[in-house]
């Protein structure tokens, strides 16, 4: 047949980097060509300069496309090294809006793009009318596109060919029902550019049995075939083989018919995993209802269980499970049964005396993989095999390990708290490591050792640490390169790359990150796990999941492409029972064996509203305190319903909170779309007020529950700039010249080689003004690790990923304002303890102030709040306490002192100027000041009134 079949897997997501091209469509390669040379640099910061070389037209014809997608549109990119540069428009979804009409007879779309033949080109799809969204990621190696060349897509393919007739006929399908009694199955399958009616298909099982085909309609491009010879009965003769035309496609089992078959009986299941009986003997059940066949694989050695193919171990991620390198050398291969009821896979009492290491071998579609057990949280370096080992076995133990679950944050449930009762505070491993060996790769045991690191949380006064992730990523424990860790491999088990180098003991993770577990808890500190149910970092064999249930944990479209709502190539199916049971087991061990506290969810919205109450709830049944929040948003378009945008209350407890944008725009500019600034930089914004009450801000509503503490308030975390980094870009010279960006709207100001020391005077004040803000409003204050002493990342926005970004030499700022040249992603994340020193007065602004919070419950649980401008950035903010103290906070963002007038006597108006805010005699009281020494609160003798508030600056009374 004439065409490339290119199936791909859907890759990382689209990158939103944007690049300015031409989106005119022409047939001139001249006009193309001369676009083109006007655009082929990108400025943005973080993306060095590129000249780029597009010299080649790839022409490119779209049919199949849904009928509810009058406006297609394109969207491509280069896949140049150090991020993805936009061939149309400036940003999502561009504007390369293709052409309809009949190309080889048949009606469809057409584009032309003038491309770079040195970079892979990436495409995709999408509805510019707001119908079907768009298609998955589709990426064409370079090697394709090295000359001149025409390819052919279908809206329903994650193909490309070169041939129009590749683009007719049956694109894919799937096995949609069985009928038991009737003995028949129904098979539904997406077609292009065929005619509407009857049509004689074949049918096979995986046997080549031929199956009878009582009936097969096309109807609006779906193909509905009935087939018999007792198929309904036997899934497991799955997948079948369609032939029809010029093609062949195999058809696997529904994610929708796999739950309506098993997952009911399967999710009341409680022992899925491995389980040990009597003696030296243990149990197996493995949920693979799709399988054809399951091996139980035992391994005697470390030595013996397999590992990656050589590709994979050099290019360092984590491999394929279908890798026949991963069988290994097992000593015994028993087979397991299902229960046809469950799709369970069962082995019982197996003789394990021998034996250190097992996975299984699972047949599914005709191909065999060799998993670890999902269920199971000790396992081999890299997941490569499950361990023979209980969780609660010495070996897996630190010394003097907790007896049972406890959480400093509440005395574990002694003691009542609320979510506004704690200070969460966000760490990388890998930062906080090197802070106490410059050398480390990242350790659990550096931190857990380290007294200053956790002499300075208990200092600043925090309850809570949040940890980056430290689940098992796609990443083996040989690459040493940076990585935040937001691409998942293995849910249940420690990621190997933060334990001791070179161990083979699976239990010796489980020790040391318990070991880290126990360090913050004996320091009165509370643990956090950011979690990230809402992707994995690979689909089919590069996922234990999909390699286990093919295609069930992850949300798919009615073709069967992966959807794509985390901007990461796919989404967890968290609709699905045994996804959704999957997860909160997942969250219930990490809270039982390893003692944490609370969950902070990636992308929360991919999962559904409904889904996080029943987390929150399973977890309040094991600590009333613990504490789940999240990211009220998704990284792409999802297929989730009714997704987790906003906080929840639930029928127990308090609820799941969500991070607040719209608090953290109003206090210092929005992240996106340009050099934006917000209050604390002189643009002022109203919504400061409503933000400082605690209340919903109307622009995303994330939180309409009326708790207070279910919004988390923050300024800065892991994603985008530090919050001195934004001050830095956002100073006054800076603001005044705001055109200054590229075309992107991105921020095009260059990391400066210096800062004086006026600009630096600002930033601090600035900075903690911020913090004043933040703390001292009714929300759950959240800091990013560093933010307190100024934590730069050199300008650095995207630090999750090694070395440059775009060939850019960041620059180092240290102690001394000396600047040097950065040498690695290290340098940029690397946390500097110094800075407590450099920045003192910062520093213990903050302190004093986590100290007021925590020592006053006017600003965790009041008995009555208000805050209202005073003038344009300038307000007040009082609260009472439940005990009746008062405090009046004025905040001022304006660049002057602001000396109101008359401020004693009562019912003056305040100040020139001051039209709406009337200040009493009540204005007068103790005021309260923050040490810049050591961060301790102090109040005046006898009551002051109110003479003067700082530019930049607040001035807090006790009434």
């Amino acid at each position: 047949m004439k065409k490339i079949i290119k199936t791909l897997l859907a890759l990382a997501a689209t990158s939103l980097l944007a690049f300015s091209c031409s989106n005119e469509l022409t047939d001139s390669k001249a006009m193309l060509l001369a676009n083109a040379v006007k655009n082929t640099t990108n400025t943005e910061i973080g993306v060095s300069t590129r000249s780029l070389d597009r010299s080649v037209t790839v022409t490119i014809y779209l049919y199949g496309v849904p009928a509810d997608c009058t406006k297609p549109g394109v969207w491509a990119w280069e896949k140049v090294t150090g991020g993805d540069v936009n061939l149309c428009g400036t940003s999502w979804p561009g504007t390369a809006v293709m052409t309809k009409g009949t190309y080889s007879g048949y009606a469809g779309y057409t584009y032309t793009l003038l491309v770079d033949p040195s970079y892979n080109l990436g495409i995709l799809f999408n509805n510019n009318n707001g119908g079907s969204p768009q298609t998955g990621d589709i990426v064409i190696p370079k090697e394709d596109v090295a000359t001149d060349v025409t390819y052919y897509f279908n809206w329903n393919s994650m193909a490309y060919y070169t041939s129009v007739d590749d683009c007719i006929g049956i694109m894919g399908g799937s096995i949609t029902a069985l009928d038991k009694t009737a003995g028949t199955a129904t098979i539904t399958c997406t077609t292009s550019l065929l005619a509407n009616g009857d049509i004689t298909p074949e049918v096979f099982d995986s046997t080549s049995n031929a199956l009878t085909v009582t009936s097969a309609k096309i109807k609006s491009d779906v193909l509905t075939i009935k087939v018999a010879n007792g198929s309904g009965s036997n899934v497991s003769k799955a997948p079948y083989e369609v032939v029809y035309g010029n093609k062949v496609i195999h058809v696997a089992v529904s994610s929708d018919l796999i739950e309506s078959l098993y997952a009911n009986a399967a999710s009341a299941v409680t022992d899925l995993g491995l389980t040990f009986t009597a003696g030296d003997t243990a149990t197996f059940k493995v949920w693979a209802p799709a399988a054809s066949e399951v091996n139980l694989l035992l391994y005697n050695s470390y030595d013996t269980i397999g590992t990656y193919k050589a590709t994979t171990v050099n290019a360092k991620a984590c491999g394929s499970c279908d890798e026949v390198e991963l069988k290994g050398t097992p000593a015994v291969e028993q087979p397991m049964a299902m229960d046809s009821n469950t799709g369970i896979w069962i082995v019982k009492d197996v003789d394990i005396s021998s034996s250190v290491y097992y996975k299984y071998e699972i047949t599914n579609n005709d191909t065999k993989y060799y998993v670890a057990d999902i269920w199971n949280g000790v396992a081999a370096p890299d997941s490569i095999a499950s361990q023979l080992v209980s969780i609660d076995d010495a070996s897996a133990k630190p010394t003097s390990w907790e007896a049972s679950y406890t959480n400093p944050f509440g005395s574990t449930g002694v003691e009542p708290k609320k979510y506004n009762d704690a200070v969460i505070y966000e760490m990388h491993i890998r930062d906080w490591s090197r802070a106490e060996d410059s050398d480390s790769t990242g350790k659990f045991l550096d931190v857990a050792n380290s007294s200053e690191i956790l002499n300075h949380l208990v200092d600043l006064g925090v309850t809570h640490v949040q940890l980056l992730p430290v689940f098992d990523y796609a990443q083996v424990n040989a690459d040493k390169n940076y990585n935040w860790g937001y691409n998942p491999y293995h849910y249940n088990v420690p990621e190997g790359r933060y334990v001791t180098d070179d161990y083979t003991n699976g239990a010796q993770a489980v020790a040391e990150l318990r070991e880290l577990v126990k360090a913050f808890h004996n320091s009165g500190i509370a643990v956090i796990m950011d979690v990230v149910y809402n992707h994995t970092s690979g689909i089919k064999g590069g996922s234990l999941y999909d390699s286990t249930v093919p295609g069930y944990f992850y949300r798919q479209d009615a073709s069967g492409n992966y959807i794509n709502g985390s901007g990461c190539g796919n989404e967890l199916a968290t609709n699905h029972k045994m996804v959704k049971k999957y997860v909160i087991e997942s969250l219930k061990h990490w809270m039982n064996d390893y003692h944490i506290n609370g969950f902070r969810f990636d992308l929360m919205g991919c999962l559904e509203a409904d889904t996080m109450k029943e987390i929150y709830e399973a977890l309040y049944a094991i600590d009333k305190n613990v504490l789940v929040y999240g990211e009220p948003w998704t990284g792409g378009t999802s297929g989730v319903e009714s997704g987790a945008i906003a906080a929840g209350k639930t029928t127990t407890g308090y609820g799941f909170g969500a991070f607040d944008d719209d608090y953290r725009d109003a206090v210092k500019g929005s992240e996106f779309g340009g050099l934006n600034a917000g209050q604390i930089q002189g643009y002022f914004d109203d919504n400061i007020n409503t933000g400082l009450e605690g209340l919903q801000i109307t622009k995303n509503k994330r939180n309409a529950t009326g708790l207070t503490g279910l919004a988390l308030h923050y300024a800065e975390c892991h994603d985008n700039f530090t919050l001195f980094d934004k001050l830095v870009y956002t100073l006054p010279s800076n603001i005044e010249n705001s055109k200054a960006k590229d075309k992107s709207g991105k921020i095009a100001t260059a990391w400066p080689s210096e800062i004086s020391q006026t600009d630096l005077e600002l930033i601090k004040k600035e900075d903690k003004l911020a913090a004043a803000y933040l703390i001292l409003s009714q929300g759950t204050p959240f800091l990013n690790g560093g933010q307190e002493f100024m934590r730069t990342k050199k300008g650095n926005p995207d630090s999750y990923s090694a070395d440059t970004k775009g060939g850019v030499t960041w620059t180092s700022r240290y102690n001394g304002g000396t600047y040097v040249a950065a040498t690695d992603i290290d340098d940029v994340n690397t946390i500097n303890l110094g800075l407590k020193t450099t920045y003192s007065d910062v520093y213990n602004t903050y302190k004093g102030l986590i100290t007021l919070r925590k020592s006053n419950d006017a600003f965790t649980n009041p008995s009555s709040v208000s805050a209202e401008k005073v003038f344009d950035g300038i307000s007040k903010y009082v609260v009472t306490s439940t005990s009746g103290k008062n405090f009046t906070i004025y905040f001022n963002a304006t660049e002057n002192a602001y000396t109101p007038k008359n401020i004693y006597k009562s019912g003056e108006y305040v100040g020139v100027g001051i039209k709406n805010v009337k200040m009493t005699q009540g204005d007068k009281g103790k005021v309260v000041t923050i040490s810049e020494v050591n961060g301790s609160v102090n109040y005046s003798d006898e009551d002051t009134i109110v003479s003067t508030i700082p530019a930049h600056g607040f001035v807090i009374l006790e009434k």
